[in-house]
């Protein structure tokens, strides 16, 4: 890989075919930011940061200055291919407190450059060789109770329902799994709950005779001794998703007894390697590990796509994220028979070529070596 001589980012808005509700927002739209990294020999590679104020606090006016300032500072003029991945996420690192969704970006955009040099796909240059990776799909909490034919009809025979807006949780689940008794059932609460809560919600479904595969999220983020305190009261599987942004995290949630299984977003861990790095090490202390993803494009989910193939490529993650901003009717989906099936071309370009013709909304702007300002199209690129 040639040095790199510029680097752009553009807004992605793009609409959702259904709405989607959880304990902490209601959306109807992907609203990310792209990141595009070019290189001295015209070479372009892409990443994606997602605006979620209510998990990482990053907005799009935030992950771009982030991206045209430190994050350029510590790109623009090095020669990753030469340096190696690990001292490209100590640049990153080093550049800039938090900010996950714009590093994260910036790294993909990087990666995707060295697979494209060595014309291997993103997953095949992290380690992985699977194609696909299984995943769930989300019933949002807005009352909606999905039937086995709306079920079947998505593609999907995973579900996570997300719970923790009203008093009807219980009812709710109930009535889904009895239309649909042979889907195993998760849970997220997105933090939206007490011990108490919990506690009473899990003993309801028990009683009502609702199997469980997990409990993600139940309770704050910081609550960590919460969480390992309902792992002592019932026999259910935590997952920590908003409590677990790092390693350091991780090991706190270890010592504490918190987890079961840790969900790994790239927003959140700040790209690849340290998602590689958080999971390895859930995996050594016995814990499973889940690839996730926010509201973002099927350009972000592919790279958590990958990262999954290399991590865990037998469990079902939760990658949907994309599938809600896909036409229904779109042949070309990476959504096929409750998967999602990674591209064989090098890097994220057939990823990157769908959503940049497919949104809207482009306002581009650009750092190249000199610093300055300059319009450019992501999308021609």
């Amino acid at each position: 890989m040639a040095r790199i001589t510029r680097i752009a980012t553009t807004c992605l808005v793009r609409d959702l075919h259904t709405p989607f509700v959880t304990a902490l927002r209601r959306t109807t739209q992907v609203v990310s930011v792209a990141v595009l990294i070019t290189d001295a020999d015209g070479r372009t590679g892409h990443g994606e940061a997602p605006q979620v104020w209510r998990v990482t606090g990053e907005s799009l006016e935030g992950i771009e200055a982030c991206v045209r300032g430190p994050l350029s500072d510590a790109l623009v003029g090095s020669d990753p291919g030469s340096t190696g991945t690990a001292e490209l996420r100590s640049r990153l690192e080093g550049a800039v407190v938090g900010n996950g969704g714009a590093r994260a970006a910036c790294e993909m955009a990087v990666l995707d450059l060295l697979a494209q040099g060595t014309g291997q796909t993103l997953a095949g240059l992290l380690g992985g060789s699977a194609d696909a990776v299984a995943t769930d799909v989300t019933i949002a909490a807005d009352g909606v109770a999905w039937t086995p034919e709306t079920l079947a009809a998505a593609g999907f025979d995973r579900v996570k329902i997300k719970v923790g807006v009203d008093e009807a949780d219980i009812d709710r689940v109930v009535r889904i799994h009895d239309s649909s008794p042979g889907v195993p059932l998760r849970l997220d609460a997105n933090q939206a709950w007490d011990v108490e809560r919990a506690t009473a919600v899990v003993e309801g479904l028990r009683t009502a005779g609702v199997p469980l595969e997990f409990l993600e999220q139940p309770l704050p983020a910081w609550d960590i001794a919460g969480h390992a305190e309902l792992r002592r009261r019932f026999d259910v599987p935590i997952v920590l998703d908003e409590s677990v942004f790092t390693i350091h995290d991780l090991r706190r949630a270890i010592d504490a007894g918190a987890a079961d299984i840790v969900n790994i977003k790239l927003a959140k861990c700040g790209g690849l390697g340290a998602g590689l790095a958080i999971g390895r090490e859930a995996r050594a202390a016995g814990l499973g590990v889940m690839v996730g993803s926010m509201m973002e494009s099927e350009l972000g989910v592919s790279a958590a796509a990958a990262l999954a193939a290399t991590l865990a490529p037998d469990r079902v993650h939760d990658l949907d994220a994309a599938w809600w901003s896909i036409a229904v009717d779109d042949a070309a989906s990476p959504y096929r028979g409750g998967r999602f099936h990674l591209a064989d071309s090098p890097g994220l370009i057939h990823a990157a070529t769908r959503v940049l013709r497919g949104s809207h909304g482009p306002q581009v702007s650009s750092i190249d070596a000199s610093a300055a300002f300059s319009a450019a199209s992501v999308g021609s690129a």
